[in-house]
C-alpha cells in the first residue's frame, strides 16, 4: 500500500477559478507548497480533458507533486499518473488495484461510515469523507455530516481520512481533532485572490 504523504489535497473545479486558468493557479499553489492535486473536471469530454491533464501533469511532475485523476483509470494508466480517485458509486478499489498495481494511490469518496468501512475492506489507500460543513459544491451529496460523524468515520478507518466540504483554515483544527489525517479543499483555495497565500495558511494550520 503506497503511503499517503499529503495532508492538503486540492480538488479542482475550474468554474471556481473565474477568468484565471486552472494550470496557472495550480502552478502558483505548488510553488507555495501544495503537495497534491486531484483533477476532477467531470464535465469535460476525453478530448478536452486530456490536454488539460497533460499540461497539469507537466507542472506536478517537475515539482514532485502527486497528481490523482478523478475516476478515469484509463487516463491514469495512459499518462502514468500517481493515482485515481473513485466516486462512491464507481468501480470498487480491489479490481482497480489489480489493474494499476501496488504503487499507485487509490482514493474513494465516502458519505457515510458504512462507505468508509467498505473502502477500508476493499483496499483503498485513503478516503475523502464529507461534506462535513455546508458548501455549495457538495449540496448534491446531502446535508452536512458534521464533526461527530467525521470522528466516528475516523474511528472505523485504518487508512487516512481527508475531510471535505466547507473546509476553511479556521475549521482545520476541529477536523484534525476529530481524527482526520488532512483535508481536501476546492473553493477555499480556488476562489482566493492569492492562492499561494491560501496554501501557506492551510499548511500552517495543518502543521499546528
Amino acid at each position: 500500500m503506497p503511503p499517503v504523504n499529503f495532508r492538503l489535497l486540492l480538488v479542482t473545479d475550474r468554474t471556481q477559478a473565474g477568468s484565471r486558468s486552472l494550470p496557472s493557479l495550480i502552478r502558483q499553489a505548488i510553488s507555495a507548497g501544495l503537495p497534491a492535486v486531484q483533477l476532477r473536471e467531470r464535465d469535460l469530454s476525453t478530448r478536452e480533458f486530456l490536454p488539460l491533464a497533460q499540461e497539469i501533469q507537466s507542472i506536478t511532475t517537475s515539482h514532485a507533486v502527486s497528481l490523482i485523476i478523478n475516476d478515469r483509470v484509463d487516463l491514469m494508466l495512459a499518462l502514468n499518473l500517481d493515482g485515481v480517485h473513485l466516486r462512491s458509486d464507481s468501480l470498487l478499489p480491489f479490481p482497480v488495484r489489480q489493474l494499476i498495481g501496488p504503487r499507485r494511490l487509490i482514493g474513494v469518496s465516502t458519505h457515510s461510515v458504512d462507505d468508509v468501512r467498505r473502502a477500508n475492506q476493499g483496499g483503498a489507500d485513503y478516503v475523502v469523507f464529507g461534506p462535513i460543513f455546508e458548501t455549495p459544491s457538495k449540496r448534491s451529496f446531502g446535508a452536512p455530516l458534521g464533526i461527530d460523524l467525521l470522528a466516528d468515520a475516523c474511528r472505523h478507518s485504518s487508512i487516512p481520512v481527508l475531510a471535505i466540504g466547507g473546509i476553511t483554515c479556521e475549521r482545520v483544527r476541529d477536523v484534525r481533532r476529530a481524527g482526520a489525517h488532512g483535508v481536501a479543499v476546492i473553493g477555499a483555495l480556488l476562489t482566493r485572490d492569492d492562492i499561494g497565500e491560501a496554501v501557506r495558511e492551510f499548511n500552517h494550520a495543518l502543521e499546528t
